[in-house]
């Protein structure tokens, strides 16, 4: 549902895909209903003391500083956090737009830490880059903000897809030990890291970079969040692109099994191109029985990574839910970084079936062991599982596996709801549709085969979202932009000029209409 993980962390490091989600492995809704949040607080006006980034490659024009603002925004006046917020000036200054505030995805992709890094360049080419100040902050619980370090999202070991009652109420067990562990450790940091208060927190950035209304780019997990916004602050927005959308009225079941059904159309795709394309180090064999038998010898016994610092070896369900970050495609960061992610999944899946090696596995990463502690606790608190006991997870287990034989629940909704399953705070948001009115024109994107944010939830946030339209991408991948130029190009001339583009599809890349220009 978020920009990869793995992605993210190959960005900078620390930053990963949420995530900041093992290159950036894959470079990354709503807000609940008005009456869930209180009314909007007044923006702080102070400005930010902007100074050079220290991690910014030498003469690269980035700036980083930090804002004080409320942990609790209910309490103004109460306890404050930092946050660090970070931005890269207009190449033309004399056409300069204004700011432009990307969200990276997540739940707590650090989109400071990543312009600090120079991604900029890589995520904004042209009249973006040209035109508008990119900007961006590191979520509270993040990065360069009061970063949570409480624990991975999932235990290595710890049981992740249950086949018993027992093993449900370890898997519960886990949940609850880890989230109090994090209250322990972080405190009420870990009740306030919810979408609605970094939404706060970004209207508090807008004031002090002294722009009236916000023009705002968010993909993934960042379509919630700039969701949120649009639902609190509707006549502060400018442009908005919601790309990978988030639909926050799903409910936990049906977007779990929404990613199921396309995450095992996407694995079929992995598969057939490995049986058409010679460069597939698994061409010539069924890749969906290698997979297959791969997992069953690690269910069997781990897996040994000796090449892998911190993880001598690999379980069967450390290999399923490395799926997300693994098998899905973001072709600009693939193409920045100079490789590409199905041969790289290929390479590894053939060293774990002839060497008996995941060194390859490992370094690509999944959400066992994945240390992004933020990811759970915004999660917890705005996407909760909502399991009314053990045989309503095994029915959900059930379906995923009707829906997907292969990769049944190895997608991030079911991530969630395991992280999640009985965690000590209480949800702030929890499940329910979004509804904004007041906001200008909001330009929604999607793909055809997403198997992080699947088109049906783009679909139902466009019918949320009073005025927006739907941008259909006809292409595989997470993230319209990030893996087509049509996509690309008509979000860019939207926010620039704030007119919905007049063609609401983009069609196959490679196809003729593709080459034509045409739909």
């Amino acid at each position: 549902m978020f920009m990869n993980k793995n992605e993210q962390r190959r960005t900078p490091r620390p930053v990963r895909h949420r995530v900041a989600l093992s290159a950036l492995t894959l470079l990354a809704t709503t807000a609940v209903a008005p009456a869930a949040h209180a009314a909007p607080a007044p923006a702080p006006t102070s400005s930010v003391a902007w100074q050079p980034c220290g991690e910014a490659p030498a003469g690269y024009p980035v700036q980083c500083g930090t804002m004080r603002v409320p942990l609790d925004w209910k309490k103004p006046a109460g306890e404050q956090t930092d946050v660090k917020v970070a931005r890269v000036p207009a190449r033309d200054q004399k056409h300069r737009v204004g700011a432009l505030f990307f969200n990276p995805g997540g739940p707590g992709g650090q989109g400071a830490s990543m312009l600090a890094y120079g991604y900029a360049d890589t995520l904004f080419k042209g009249p973006l880059r040209d035109r508008f100040d990119i900007v961006s902050l590191d979520p509270r619980g993040t990065g360069g903000s009061r970063a949570l370090d409480c624990g991975p999202v999932l235990d290595p070991g710890q049981v992740v897809l249950p086949k018993n009652a027992r093993e449900y109420e370890e898997m519960k067990r886990n949940s609850r030990a880890r989230g109090e562990r994090c209250l322990a450790e972080q405190g009420d940091l870990v009740r306030h890291v919810d979408t609605a208060s970094v939404a706060r927190d970004m209207d508090a950035f807008r004031a002090a970079l002294g722009e009236q209304r916000l023009s705002y780019h968010g993909v993934s997990y960042g379509t919630y969040l700039g969701a949120t916004y649009a639902q609190l602050f509707p006549h502060r927005i400018r442009a908005m692109v919601l790309d990978g959308p988030v639909d926050h009225a799903s409910g936990s079941t049906r977007f779990m099994l929404e990613e199921a059904a396309v995450m095992e159309g996407e694995f079929d795709r992995f598969a057939a191109w490995c049986a058409r394309d010679t460069s597939c180090a698994l061409h010539g064999e069924d890749a969906g029985k290698v997979y297959d038998r791969v997992v069953a010898r690690a269910d069997r016994t781990p897996i040994p990574a000796p090449g892998a610092k911190g993880q001598p070896a690999v379980n069967g369900d450390w290999i399923r839910m490395a799926l997300p970050d693994q098998l899905v495609r973001i072709r600009l960061l693939e193409e920045a970084l100079g490789f590409d992610a199905w041969a790289k999944l290929a390479e590894r899946l053939a060293a774990a079936d002839r060497h008996n090696d995941a060194t390859g596995l490992v370094e690509g990463g999944s959400y066992v062991g994945d240390q992004e502690s933020a990811y759970t606790a915004v999660s917890c608190l705005d996407l909760p599982p909502q399991f009314t006991g053990y045989a309503d997870a095994a029915a959900r287990l059930a379906q995923a596996r009707k829906l997907a034989p292969r990769t049944g629940a190895a997608v991030e909704g079911w991530v969630i709801s395991a992280s999640c399953a009985d965690w000590p705070v209480e949800p702030t948001s929890p499940w329910q549709p979004t509804t904004v009115r007041g906001a200008p024109p909001v330009l929604i994107a999607a793909n055809t085969h997403d198997p992080s944010t699947p088109l049906a939830g783009g679909r139902r946030l466009q019918q949320e979202i009073d005025g927006s339209r739907l941008l259909v991408t006809d292409v595989n991948g997470h993230v319209s932009y990030f893996n087509s130029a049509c996509a690309r190009e008509r979000e860019t001339a939207y926010l620039i000029s704030t007119k919905i583009p007049e063609r609401l599809t983009c069609p196959a890349p490679g196809t003729a209409d593709a080459a034509a220009g045409r739909e």
